[in-house]
């Protein structure tokens, strides 16, 4: 006799529902594998996807290196996680690897300086994901860490240090949020013993102060010998963009700037590109790095007003407060400053803003 099960015919339409769904399934990947793939259309898109395919081999890669570390002890292990930290740091992965230098930061025995990079890596992923004010309570206690313990500052090399408080402060002057970036500048000069980080956190406050007052008087010649005033643009925004023909950065930024230039050509912006190359000891004699600054704007069709920095009443960079590269400032259409030593993204933003 058979037993009486009221579940069933429920049973059943839920085979029978698992299996049409397989076979939907089945035919969607099918159907997908078959539709041809739509390429990018343009080059701005193939570069996007290109950097993203990058970027997912890289993610990869580093989870392997994280996971044989993991498996690895002693000397073999610290060695691993220096190349991760220093390779995150290189790449700028830190909101990809904040979950994994949490992870780390439990384990009691770790290298100081490898605690320091996984500490770093927490601190700018906050600030990159906007939590500037708890980062910044995070980089009190670690500079303070590093300044009790000089153990720990002498086995991170300064350059390394150097280039984390840079992408840091960045990373908080991208956002906008000036007076967050002078409250961390104070509070890691404060802290640090390192002059050559003193040295650039000097130069980013005088920069930052520049921020809601009317620009410096800038007056001079540019590259062909023709009069400059920049109190003549008064009434457009002005885009002033500090390079060198040592630094690829700066010039990397000068040709991303090209395109939205030129969108804004119509609002009335004007740029202004300034040469600092006369300022470094060997620099080259004025009139050789004249046709130099020359060459460059041609080769790329750049029709924007150029001048060279020199010493005295045209040093423009300590008119400026400029004292690393990239370094550019943005003036509106009523000649005060607005932003400044914004990285490419961020710029393009901030040029939306004061072209409006």
């Amino acid at each position: 006799m058979r037993s009486f099960d009221p579940f069933g015919s429920l049973r059943s339409l839920a085979a029978i529902g698992l299996l049409c769904l397989c076979v939907v399934g089945s035919s969607a990947m099918l159907a997908a594998q078959d539709a041809p793939k739509v390429e990018p259309d343009t080059l701005d898109a193939i570069e996007e996807e290109y950097a993203k395919e990058l970027q997912a081999v890289e993610l990869k890669r580093l989870d392997r290196i994280a996971a044989l570390a993991e498996k690895k002890t002693g000397e073999e292990a610290d060695g691993l996680w220096r190349y991760y930290f220093e390779t995150i740091v290189a790449e700028d992965l830190f909101l990809k690897a904040e979950a994994r230098a949490n992870q780390l930061l439990a384990k009691e025995t770790l290298p100081l300086d490898i605690r320091f990079m996984a500490e770093v890596t927490h601190v700018i992923a906050e600030a990159r994901r906007g939590a500037i004010d708890q980062s910044i309570e995070s980089v009190r206690k670690l500079f303070a860490k590093v300044k009790e313990n000089a153990e720990a500052a002498e086995q991170i090399p300064e350059h390394l240090r150097l280039s984390l408080v840079e992408i840091y402060l960045r990373t908080i002057v991208d956002a906008g949020k000036y007076d967050m970036a002078n409250k961390a500048i104070d509070l890691i000069l404060g802290e640090s013993n390192s002059d050559e980080i003193k040295d650039y956190l000097n130069g980013e406050k005088k920069s930052l102060s520049r921020v809601g007052k009317p620009a410096p008087d800038i007056k001079g010649a540019d590259v062909d010998g023709r009069p400059f005033d920049l109190a003549s643009y008064k009434g457009k925004p002005v885009l002033i963009v500090f390079w060198a023909t040592w630094d690829e950065i700066s010039q990397d930024q000068i040709d991303e700037l090209v395109a939205v230039t030129e969108e804004y050509k119509e609002k009335g912006l004007e740029v202004v590109t300034i040469n600092v190359d006369r300022l470094r000891e060997d620099g080259e004699a004025p009139e050789d790095l004249a046709v130099e600054v020359r060459r460059f704007m041609i080769e790329r069709n750049l029709l924007w007003k150029s001048l060279i920095c020199e010493e005295g009443k045209t040093d423009y960079a300590e008119q400026l407060g400029v004292r690393y590269l990239p370094s550019n400032m943005l003036i509106d259409k009523t000649g005060v400053v607005r932003h400044v030593d914004r990285s490419p993204n961020a710029l393009y933003e901030a040029i939306k803003e004061v072209c409006q």
